[in-house]
């Protein structure tokens, strides 16, 4: 075989497999889309349900590792938002985002000594979300030495629902749900469904549940954590099943990657 007939063989070998893979993203375009488009309906329908009945639901988040407590703090404010793309005139759901509220009227005061643990502080306050005001006492020669911060009692939670085409996957990331922090939860197409809406939402109006366990990437990660304790020999609490941080701060990045990836060709 000359270098022609060789070259020309890779490319349509080339050829071949990019088309399989933009027939994939569009099947799973279409997966992802219905299995949204389900969950949008179920959740718009709960929380319209959970703003006339305002459940009495409780919370309580923990500050500066522990030292501070937001107590009593009532969840409210349920509201939900479809976000869609359109591709060749046709819209798709996007993500669903989940938006509520834990608040309780005052606010709690917290004093740091020394510029790090003033900016430390401010920085948790940023990751997670917070409002705050602090007054900051510096010496002569312009360094902080004490700061003294004004934190309402005030909690957003935000959880986001989102399609990952290549990977044939919806990913459920939460933040400050029951506590500070972020957390990602991956499930298979065939996987999510009513089940899994259901139990997250009695994590949201804090009845028993199973959400964490739920799904063999969950179970994947709690068994090998096991696997470690056991080894290790030593007492841990159930880890919260995770993605990758850089899949955290941005959740919709895999389905708009892979729209576009759809666009090019």
């Amino acid at each position: 075989m000359g270098l022609l007939d060789d070259l020309k063989q890779q490319a349509d070998s080339l050829r071949q497999k990019e088309q399989v893979t933009q027939a994939e993203l569009s099947q799973n375009l279409l997966l992802a889309h219905a299995k949204l488009k389900d969950a949008l309906h179920y959740w718009i329908e709960l929380f319209n349900s959970l703003n006339v009945i305002k459940p009495v639901v409780s919370r309580i988040y923990y500050l500066d590792g522990g030292a501070v407590q937001l107590a009593n703090l009532l969840q409210c404010d349920y509201n939900v938002n479809g976000r869609r793309l359109t591709i060749d005139h046709h819209d798709y759901i996007e993500a669903i985002v989940l938006k509520f509220r834990c608040f309780a009227e005052g606010h709690v005061t917290i004093e740091k000594q020394s510029d790090p643990m003033v900016q430390r502080l401010r920085d948790q306050l940023w990751q997670h979300n917070m409002k705050f005001d602090v007054k900051e006492f510096r010496n002569e020669r312009g360094y902080t030495e004490r700061g003294i911060f004004q934190v309402p009692c005030e909690v957003p939670v935000v959880i986001t629902i989102v399609g990952d085409l290549e990977n044939a996957q919806i990913k459920i990331i939460t933040k400050n749900l029951e506590k500070f922090g972020e957390y990602g939860y991956l499930y298979d197409f065939d996987e999510f469904g009513k089940d899994i809406l259901e139990e997250l939402a009695k994590v949201i109006i804090a009845k028993p549940n199973a959400f964490r366990s739920l799904g063999k990437h969950q179970q994947a990660i709690r068994t090998s954590a096991s696997r470690a304790r056991a080894d290790a020999d030593e007492p841990a609490s159930a880890p919260q099943p995770q993605v990758r941080m850089e899949d955290v701060s941005d959740p919709t990045k895999t389905f708009s990657g892979s729209f576009k990836s759809l666009l090019k060709r």
